[in-house]
């Protein structure tokens, strides 16, 4: 298991925190690790709206819901760290038994690799000469990081090799994974000659080696999950048929990578991919999900399992939003103080939960957000609730990974909503 160099996390919590960061009050030179004794919580911390929150017991119980799912199926784990862009968060899912970290391209590489990460997957093709000669210079200084990296074309494996030509010894091959994608979808190589030319150019480099193959089912075309499904099981077939067709043709090693797995169709991937299916391999499965370390209200517990007959329990949204109601302007029209600077609008508008008044709660009914500008959302209120200038609108967001990027520091709170830690995020 690869883990996050202790020393440079040490620096990370000690690191001054600075009241410029959105969302977090000046705690007078503190430092993250003191967060816990200061005694706050978001009623009474001088905590400035709009906030957004981590909850930690959802937060652990699903890091330790994935990493069970992952080892009662027999699969590998490696968390697309883009989605938080914390080496706090992804030291907790290293600590859990994740087998690697994922990232999107070499920024995040860089990032992780400062902090110590061990074993990445850049799930991404590769094709910027400045990118690969870093590739060459990180695996030729740091012998111990094992990085693995996405070609879904012929000229790109040529841009690898000729990248890789001038700096990585001939002794040393970089590990990549052929990428499979299906029609009116993303990147990856679309039919079983492509895949086999692409095997056949990584065969002749003296500095690449065949790991396996990748691809990311989300990609397939599909509004909802019904839609998506045979789209998905379509691909993860094909896949199949990919390995079989590669192992046949001598070019896979004894141990294969196939990974798969985005965050909201794991179990299908589970269910199409996992066990020892391919005679004279070890296939290891490896998912990549994301979202999963905090869940949603939106996207994801719309287009995820919904029951897992795996495990008995499931993930649960550990972010929420707070934001005041600045105006009511009209019948049943709020105005609250939160907006696209501070939450996730791409894959569908925050979620009222709740409404809160003098240390009270009440519940939001049928409220929706209905728009969204940089700084507000419209909330059309359920006509049964009356709210006030002053109320706070508590919500749920739908997408994590566009909401953790628009917060450099995050109060991590108990069921009590004291502050028990606080995260920085890298993006």
């Amino acid at each position: 298991m690869s883990s996050l160099l202790p020393v440079e996390m040490r620096r990370l919590r000690q690191e001054v925190v600075d009241w410029r960061y959105k969302g977090f009050p000046d705690l007078g030179g503190g430092t993250l690790e003191e967060v816990p004794e200061l005694g706050l919580d978001i009623f009474t911390g001088g905590f400035t709206l709009p906030i957004v929150m981590l909850k930690a017991d959802e937060l652990a119980g699903n890091i330790e819901w994935m990493s069970r799912l992952a080892k009662t199926s027999g699969a590998l784990l490696a968390p697309h760290a883009k989605t938080t862009m914390s080496p706090q968060l992804v030291e907790r899912q290293l600590q859990a038994g994740a087998w690697a970290v994922t990232v999107a391209n070499v920024s995040q590489a860089r990032i992780f690799l400062a902090f110590g990460a061990s074993r990445m997957i850049i799930a991404n093709e590769v094709v910027s000469a400045t990118d690969i000669a870093w590739i060459a210079e990180t695996m030729s200084t740091h012998p111990n990081v094992e990085l693995f990296v996405l070609v879904d074309s012929v000229d790109a494996v040529r841009l690898l090799d000729s990248g890789l030509a001038p700096s990585l010894k001939p002794t040393v091959a970089l590990p990549v994974l052929i990428e499979l994608g299906a029609t009116g979808g993303r990147a990856g190589a679309r039919s079983l000659p492509q895949v086999l030319a692409i095997a056949e150019a990584v065969q002749s480099s003296s500095r690449l080696r065949l790991a396996g193959v990748e691809g990311f089912e989300g990609a397939v075309p599909g509004a909802s999950r019904t839609e998506a499904t045979p789209g998905i099981s379509s691909l993860l077939r094909e896949a199949k048929v990919a390995v079989h067709a590669l192992s046949a043709r001598g070019f896979l090693a004894d141990e294969v990578i196939v990974t798969f797995g985005g965050s909201s169709y794991f179990d299908i991937v589970l269910d199409e991919l996992s066990g020892q299916w391919l005679e004279g391999h070890l296939v290891s499965l490896v998912l990549r999900s994301g979202c999963y370390v905090t869940h949603d209200h939106g996207l994801y517990a719309a287009n995820g399992p919904k029951s897992d007959g795996r495990l008995a329990s499931g993930l649960q949204p550990a972010i929420e939003v707070w934001g005041s109601v600045l105006s009511c302007p009209e019948p049943g029209l709020a105005i609250a103080g939160f907006g696209r600077r501070d939450v996730s609008f791409d894959a569908g508008l925050p979620l009222p939960l709740r409404f809160m008044r003098s240390g009270g709660e009440f519940s939001a009914g049928d409220s929706r957000i209905v728009s969204i500008n940089d700084q507000h959302v419209y909330v059309k209120l359920d006509s049964a609730i009356t709210v006030f200038p002053g109320d706070v609108l508590v919500a749920g967001i739908s997408h994590p990974c566009t909401t953790f990027d628009k917060w450099r520091l995050i109060p991590v709170v108990d069921s009590q909503y004291r502050v028990i830690d606080a995260i920085r995020t890298y993006f």
